[in-house]
C-alpha cells in the first residue's frame, strides 16, 4: 500500500473540508477503456495495450502515470454536498489540487469521462 502525503489545505475547498468518495475498480476499467478509445480516434495504429499500466488504483484515488514523471492523482470528494473529481499533480511541496469537475461516481463511465477529460487538459 501507498503513502501518499497530500497537503491537506489542497483539498479544502471554498465551501468547507472535502470528504473522500473512493472509487473501484470500475472506474479503473472504464478509465482505461476510454483512454483507448480516445487513442485509437487519434491514431487507429496506435499501441493501446499498455495502457491499463498507466492507471493505478491506491486506496480508493486513481493515479495516471504519464511515463515522464508528470503524475496525476484523482480522488472524489464531496464538498458541502457536491461530488467533485479532482485532480493534484505531484510538485515538490506534495500533491497540488490543479483543478475539479462535477462528476457522479455511482456512473462509472461519466465519472471515467470526466477524469479522461481533467487528464487530457493536465497533458496539453
Amino acid at each position: 500500500m501507498t503513502v501518499l502525503l497530500i497537503d491537506q489545505a489542497s483539498l479544502r475547498g471554498a465551501g468547507g473540508l472535502a470528504v473522500h468518495q473512493p472509487m473501484g475498480a470500475g472506474h479503473e476499467q472504464a478509465l482505461a477503456q476510454l483512454a483507448r478509445e480516445s487513442y485509437e480516434r487519434a491514431d487507429p495504429h496506435a499501441e493501446t495495450e499498455s495502457l491499463a499500466s498507466s492507471i493505478t488504483l491506491d486506496d480508493g484515488d486513481l493515479i495516471w502515470h504519464t511515463g515522464d514523471g508528470h503524475d496525476i492523482l484523482l480522488t472524489v470528494v464531496d464538498v458541502s454536498g457536491t461530488l467533485l473529481v479532482r485532480a493534484l499533480e505531484k510538485r515538490s511541496e506534495g500533491w497540488v489540487t490543479v483543478a475539479d469537475r462535477p462528476v457522479d461516481p455511482r456512473d462509472t463511465t461519466g465519472a471515467a469521462s470526466a477524469i479522461w477529460h481533467l487528464i487530457s487538459r493536465l497533458m496539453a
